[in-house]
């Protein structure tokens, strides 16, 4: 069937796009970007995910059918704030981003998720005037797309951006080195000032994550996939007890174990010795991010990380 619908509000009331949400045969293969999967032995690539985020209810819902039948999985949502709060919970892989909004402008939601996320974004607005365009692409967005369109220009647009993002990845290279902590992520290796640096596989893989996004916050379930690859009971204490280990690997190292910081309520990120320094805080890091957990926390882990050693 063929579904029709406005494009903006602001688009001239009788401009029309024709949206084909006819079900293919065969639906493409959705892409698979980093952090959509865990280690090559754990549970199966989860379908790319999509944060759509636009005002207009009609272009919102044929947007979401169109990419759902494209085999993504979309998330949707019409104001700045709850496409902030998705982003922040749901962590998707790639996000689609009106200007006008209701509350807060597109250019400030993006600004605001750049404190916290490198995910890709794509603006999609009416706003076609050059300057508009520029000035988005300068606010740190990676495409910009005017409305009217078609959706698939829409997913070839996405499959470009989730390309690069991938290509990006790759040219992090297998080692990570800041001058003092250094990762050799085939051998899952590390060095701290040049001295080897004993971690379980678990612990290298999140320590590898935090390292590979220096400054930028990784989420408590970014940070599980890395080195779990799938959700469990207790998900975010056994993350709180795996950065705690790792803390207390590093605090005997001239790296310290305050260079991986906690952002209260969200995740924690790395601070290189590059990264700049964060604003003074009352307290000290220790206090308020704490090395130390619960017995019965420890006594939980401390097995599977034993056995993980050996």
């Amino acid at each position: 069937m063929t579904a029709q619908y406005l494009l903006d509000q602001r688009v001239p009331a009788r401009e029309l796009v024709t949206v084909g949400l006819a079900k293919p045969t065969e639906p493409p293969a959705p892409v698979q970007v980093p952090g959509r999967t865990g280690p090559k032995d754990e549970e199966p690539a989860q379908p790319t995910r999509l944060l759509l985020v636009e005002d207009d209810d009609a272009i919102r819902e044929g947007l979401r059918l169109a990419l759902t039948r494209q085999g993504y999985e979309v998330l949707a949502e019409g104001t700045g704030r709850a496409g902030l709060r998705s982003a922040y919970l749901q962590r998707p892989d790639l996000v689609l981003l009106d200007v006008m909004l209701p509350d807060i402008d597109g250019m400030e939601v993006l600004r605001r998720l750049r404190t916290v996320s490198d995910v890709p974004v794509i603006y999609l607005t009416a706003r076609g005037d050059p300057i508009d365009v520029i000035v988005g692409l300068e606010t740190g967005a990676d495409d910009y797309i005017v409305k009217p369109c078609q959706p698939r220009e829409i997913n070839a647009r996405i499959r470009r951006v989730l390309y690069r993002y991938r290509a990006a990845e790759r040219r992090d290279g297998d080692v990570y080195d800041d001058g003092l902590l250094r990762l050799d992520s085939p051998q899952q290796q590390a060095w701290a000032a040049g001295v080897p640096l004993p971690l379980s596989r678990t612990e290298f893989r999140v320590l590898d994550r935090l390292v590979r996004r220096t400054g930028a916050v990784q989420h408590f379930g970014t940070l599980l996939e890395a080195g779990w690859g799938a959700a469990s009971p207790g998900a975010r204490d056994r993350v709180k007890f795996t950065v705690s280990r790792l803390r207390g690997k590093l605090d005997a190292t001239p790296v310290g174990g305050g260079s991986i910081v906690s952002v209260r309520g969200m995740g924690y990120l790395y601070r290189s010795p590059t990264t700049p320094a964060l604003p003074p805080s009352p307290k000290p890091a220790a206090a308020s991010t704490g090395y130390g957990h619960t017995r019965a926390l420890h006594d939980g882990f401390r097995a599977q990380d034993r056995a993980e050693e050996r």
